[in-house]
Parts: structure tokens; C-alpha cells; sequence
């Protein structure tokens, strides 16, 4: 049984014909009354209405434009993902969007209002709560092609391009834990995404390994970004931590500045490691060790996928798994 809200539905709840409303929905309705439209409006959101541009065939109206919706547009990792994309969509003849979330509730309602108004002939989604949402609304009312990455690695079928987060997790943690360190300070923010916690459990497994296990008061909740790192360190001095494990370089970079207010000297203080190998790293003293994430690959691959994905509609679901790779720096020394 198809149980989807239809235009007429709007109408019924407005109490006013389909006509007038596809007119009013459709930016045509400047001869009705602020009142009239008001209803429709209310009508349309109360029943969670979006108008389905490829039912009415009107998918030959869309631009080649790709939507491409990032948490934070600040975060380097995020910049650099939207540059490659970039890179790989304006030669096919698809012109990238950049929708940042940034946090508000508002932004994601404004998404999904432009998503379903056929502007874009897919998208590529890797912010988590945004991207459940935009999902979940335009799968019942849009049937428009998406690609999921990154954070936004939820459990439905969609085309994807991913990374081992729990491999990746355990190989960085491994080599600490080969130096000698056993006290180590793990930084993560306040709510871990779907592949954060997979980082975190490829931690807890290197751990396992060693016949240890992660301290509770070691593991230090903070916010996103250098200023998380910053904050974080101020309380990882006052452990008996030798080393950290910042969840991503953005938060690493705040632990390098962090420790150089408080007097301390990386690594002979601290060993440090991050995750993503992010540009900002290459003016780091001294170069950080982190996990390597082929942020060209993964921009190439959701691309390829998305286009494939428009072209051919029905083609089988692909989810491709690219490598990382330990790259190690000076913030890191054996614990002797």
C-alpha cells in the first residue's frame, strides 16, 4: 500500500483545490491572498509535502548541478573533500553545490526544500544528521541519486565511498602502543558519528591486543576543531598521560598549540597523533603522525559513483572501500 502524501492530499487539509495550490506551491500564486497561501503552506509542512519533480516529468528541467551537503564548511578535512569533488565533477559536465550544515536545524529544512525542488540531479551527502534526514524525506518523496561518505555512513542501501575507519583506528593506536605507551589520552568530541565510532572500536581492539584496555579518565570529550584540542589539553596535563590521540588532525593542531602554551614540547613531552592528514599539517614543527585519508579518491570515487548512479538509475548498489595509510612524523618517540 502507498501510503505517500499527494497534492490533493494538501489540498483537502487547506480546504482549497489542487489547482490553486500547485499554483501557490509552484511560485505562481500572486493573485491569492496571504491568507490562502498562508494555509497552504502550513497544509504542506503539517503533512510533510514535497511536490515530486520526477514524477512530473520534469527531471530534463534540472541544471547538471550536484548537491553536496558537508557538516562544516571550517573543517579542512570537509574543505578539501569539496575542493576534490570539484575537481572531479566540473570536467564530466556536473557542477558542484556545497550545502554546509554548520549546525543549524534551519539550514537542513532549507536543503531539503531545495533538494526537492529539482535543482540538483544528485547528491553527495556526508553529514550525519543532516544526511538521515534528507534521506529519509526525499527517498519518500523524490527518487533522486545519492552517494554517502564519511560521516554520513547510515545503514541504507545507497551508493557509498568509505574508508576501514576501525582498521585505520587500530593501525594509528598499534604504533603508539609499539613505542612503549600505555597511558594514552584519547581526545573524541561530545557524539561520536557512525564512523567515529568505528575509529574508536579499531582503538579499542589495538588495545586488546596489548592486554589493555582504554581508561575511562583517559578519554577526553570535547568540541570539534583546534579550540576542542586546546581545551582538552589544559586536563591531559594533569594525567599521567605520554601520549594523545586527538580524533582528527583539526583537533591535534589545537593540542600542538595547547601544549606550547602550557610549556610542553611535542613529542618530548607528549607523543601525538591525529587522523585525516589534512594541508594544515605541512606547517606543523614538528610533522604529525597521523592517518592518511586519499581525500582525492574519496571526492573521484563519490563522483563516479553519482554519475553512474544518473545515468543509469537501475544499476546494481556499489560501496567502495578506499585504503589509508600511517604516515609517520616527529610527534611521535619510543617511550623509553
Amino acid at each position: 500500500m502507498n501510503n505517500k502524501t499527494t497534492i490533493r492530499d494538501v489540498a483537502n487539509k487547506a480546504g482549497i483545490s489542487v489547482t490553486t495550490v500547485s499554483l501557490i506551491l509552484n511560485g505562481k500564486g500572486k493573485r491569492f491572498s496571504d491568507m490562502t497561501k498562508k494555509r497552504v503552506h502550513e497544509a504542506q509542512k503539517e503533512l510533510d509535502y514535497y511536490p515530486d519533480y520526477y514524477a512530473r516529468g520534469m527531471v530534463g528541467q534540472r541544471t547538471n548541478s550536484l548537491g553536496v551537503v558537508i557538516p562544516n564548511i571550517m573543517n579542512p578535512f570537509f574543505a578539501s573533500f569539496a575542493l576534490s569533488i570539484e575537481q572531479s565533477a566540473i570536467p564530466k559536465g556536473y557542477f558542484p553545490q556545497i550545502f554546509s550544515v554548520n549546525g543549524f536545524k534551519e539550514n537542513i529544512d532549507f536543503f531539503i526544500e531545495q533538494f526537492a525542488s529539482g535543482t540538483q540531479k544528485g547528491l553527495i551527502l556526508s553529514a550525519p544528521g543532516a544526511s538521515k534526514e534528507i534521506v529519509d524525506k526525499l527517498s519518500v518523496h523524490n527518487n533522486i541519486p545519492m552517494v554517502l561518505t564519511d560521516q554520513a555512513d547510515l545503514n541504507t542501501d545507497d551508493d557509498r565511498v568509505l574508508i576501514d575507519e576501525e582498521s585505520a583506528g587500530r593501525e594509528i593506536a598499534r604504533y603508539l602502543l609499539s613505542l612503549g605507551h600505555r597511558r594514552i589520552a584519547i581526545i573524541i568530541p561530545y557524539k561520536l558519528t557512525m564512523n567515529l565510532v568505528k575509529r574508536f572500536t579499531g582503538y579499542k581492539e589495538a588495545f586488546k591486543e596489548y592486554g589493555l584496555t582504554i581508561s575511562d579518565d583517559l578519554v577526553f570529550r570535547t568540541g570539534f576543531g583546534p579550540e576542542g584540542g586546546v581545551e582538552a589539553t589544559r586536563k591531559i596535563i594533569k594525567s599521567d598521560a605520554t601520549a594523545i590521540i586527538a580524533i582528527n588532525d583539526d583537533i591535534a593542531i589545537g593540542v600542538y598549540k595547547g601544549l606550547n602554551l602550557l610549556g610542553k614540547v611535542v613529542p618530548d613531552d607528549y607523543s601525538i597523533v591525529g587522523f585525516d592528514d589534512i594541508n594544515m599539517n605541512k606547517y606543523l614543527i614538528p610533522g604529525l603522525t597521523t592517518i592518511s585519508q586519499p581525500i582525492d579518491q574519496l571526492g573521484e570515487k563519490a563522483v563516479e559513483l553519482l554519475i553512474n548512479r544518473i545515468v543509469y538509475p537501475n544499476c546494481d548498489k556499489k560501496i567502495v572501500t578506499l585504503k589509508t595509510k600511517l604516515k609517520i612524523g616527529g610527534s611521535t618517540k619510543k617511550l623509553i
